[in-house]
């Protein structure tokens, strides 16, 4: 069963072979002007107000978005650019904003919601994209998290475009994770991870971008 626990959204930064807790937050979008205290991440509403921010990055400043979702996640430029994309697109964070509430959390959601909000820019289905680069270039992991991310996204094309279809929250991506979980356990091998529904869409979406970077696509 997907718990509902965070463990995997901070193993996917890390390079240890086990997942860690990173208690460490990033702020998103504003922490100087928070009022309304912190919503969480696992909260459906936080996780579609994050989503529908993230389109609106993507949208105004798509090639630093694409060039800093290539790069090293562990290195702390990588950070700082997701921080800059926020400082730089304010009005993005206004667009979404609702009753003066403001989002913290980790650098992982965000870097997955601008990812699949980069992928659905492309007109031509995800999945057939994805199937593709399967049998093209590989992309560069970053972690033993990021590697079975990435055996998932050239697995299954279809069920984790599925994925991305589906609203944050929802049962119908809880139905589609469980779907995948199989898949999630023979890319692991022998190391069984422990992952989550969010955990698992934002590790696969940050890893089917990059594959379909490699591509060129």
């Amino acid at each position: 069963m997907i718990t509902l626990a965070f463990a995997l959204l901070a193993a996917a930064q890390a390079p240890e072979p086990a997942p860690r807790m990173d208690n460490t937050p990033t702020p998103w979008p504003d922490p100087e002007r928070e009022q309304n205290g912190v919503i969480s991440k696992s909260d459906p509403e936080a996780r579609q107000t994050l989503a529908r921010y993230a389109v609106c990055v993507a949208a105004k400043s798509p090639d630093k978005v694409a060039d800093l979702l290539t790069q090293d996640f562990r290195e702390t430029s990588y950070g700082n650019g997701l921080r800059n994309l926020v400082r730089a697109n304010e009005g993005c964070a206004r667009q979404v904003g609702s009753r003066g509430e403001r989002l913290r959390g980790q650098n992982l959601p965000f870097a997955a919601a601008l990812a699949e909000a980069m992928m659905a820019r492309e007109a031509a289905p995800l999945n057939a994209r994805l199937a593709k680069a399967a049998s093209g270039k590989e992309a560069p992991t970053f972690a033993p998290s990021d590697k079975v991310a990435m055996c998932v996204a050239r697995s299954s094309p279809d069920e984790v475009a599925k994925l991305f279809a589906t609203d944050p929250g929802s049962a119908e991506e809880h139905r589609i994770a469980e779907q995948l979980m199989p898949v999630v356990n023979l890319c692991s091998g022998p190391t069984k991870l422990e992952t989550n529904v969010v955990g698992l869409r934002s590790i696969v979406a940050t890893a089917s971008f990059r594959l379909l970077a490699a591509q060129g696509s």
